[in-house]
């Protein structure tokens, strides 16, 4: 003989375990919070850029935090509790938390197509038909209060269809998130490790949500009892939330070292410009060894200050004698007559010269 899964007593069994479950969700949740809880109070400091998706982002986290918290209070009160509106609560956040989740994903890939109108689209309404379901559910979730257990007991959820039917879309909705990017990332990876990333927590992404609503849907299909048919409606829940946040925080973070490091480099770049600029046409004094010195005399070595046509080495004017310009310098050469490179380095001042001449 089977086992009676609406037996009251196995219902207040199975009761007693989804509301230790719960308790371990709450705790999974608490420490996702606390231990990113930096990176979010750097955003609200206003220490990192602010982009439009981190209201996604603090959306989806805040709705976790609060299915759970009613959950907890549903299945855990010591004194009687208004679980309709409860009830309600749990509902509303965990569609929330869900399809916010998928949508953080869906603007991840429409950047990585370069928000091409196409994927745009098709990624736009399978999202609008993901709201779509869960928006089904939200008129069967009925629970009251039990004096008995001291519990808001469930005594209907939504009918076993529409449940398999919200998981498997779900479930489907990821699936083709992952291909698109997955098939985009692979055509165009980089040498910066950017790409990398994505796919990698893509798939990670991918393969946790998956197995969390697979689970979920399992459970749907058995329609055991009330309770046992959303006993893992609160696990998909956490698991989708901080796989997506996982991947945003990675992204974000990874893209501003990237972008700083580039930054750094352009600015190297312009210095090393500038410089060399400033080497050509400054005043730089040449002193090849510390040995003794030899003033040299002459007029036809163009280092140094040049006393030209050219007002301050910018301003152009039309006084030249003849048309021509007349160079006249006196460069003090501190020269190592023992040192065996000097002649190699006289030899480098006379292309100097001859380059001199040349202008």
């Amino acid at each position: 003989m089977g086992k009676n899964w609406f037996d009251p007593a196995e219902i207040a069994r199975d009761s007693r375990v989804y509301g230790a479950f719960v308790l371990v969700l709450s705790g999974m949740a608490a420490w996702d919070v606390i231990k990113t809880i930096g990176f979010d109070i750097s955003v609200m400091r206003g220490k990192r850029p602010w982009r439009w998706p981190m209201v996604l982002y603090f959306i989806t986290r805040i709705c976790m935090i609060l299915h759970i918290f009613a959950m907890a209070v549903n299945l855990n009160a010591i004194q009687e509790i208004p679980c309709q509106e409860v009830t309600w609560i749990s509902k509303v956040t965990d569609a929330i938390g869900t399809c916010c989740s998928s949508l953080i994903l869906v603007l991840r890939t429409r950047a990585v197509w370069h928000r091409d109108i196409k994927v745009t689209i098709g990624l736009g309404a399978l999202f609008l038909g993901q709201i779509a379901v869960w928006c089904q559910t939200f008129r069967y979730s009925i629970a009251r209060w039990d004096p008995t257990r001291r519990v808001c007991a469930v005594i209907s959820t939504a009918p076993r269809p529409l449940l398999v039917t919200v998981f498997a879309y779900t479930m489907a909705f990821d699936l083709v998130i992952l291909l698109l990017c997955a098939y985009r990332l692979s055509r165009n990876r980089r040498s910066n490790g950017l790409a990398n990333l994505l796919l990698r927590d893509g798939i990670v992404y991918f393969c946790a949500v998956f197995g969390a609503n697979l689970v979920q849907m399992i459970m749907a299909c058995l329609a055991l009892n009330p309770v046992m048919n959303i006993i893992a409606l609160p696990f998909a829940l956490v698991v989708s939330v901080i796989a997506s946040t996982t991947v945003f925080r990675n992204v974000f973070i990874q893209y501003d070292a990237f972008s700083s490091d580039t930054s750094k480099n352009l600015s190297s770049q312009q210095r090393g410009i500038s410089d060399s600029a400033v080497n050509r046409l400054g005043t730089p004094r040449i002193n090849l060894t510390n040995g003794a010195s030899h003033h040299v005399v002459t007029n036809d070595i163009p280092l140094g200050e040049y006393k030209t046509s050219y007002a301050g080495h910018h301003h152009y004017t039309h006084d030249t004698i003849g048309g021509g310009i007349s160079v006249h310098k006196v460069v003090d050469v501190e020269v190592d007559t023992e040192s065996p490179n000097t002649k190699s380095q006289l030899s480098g001042d006379d292309s100097l010269h001859e380059k001199g001449r040349a202008l």
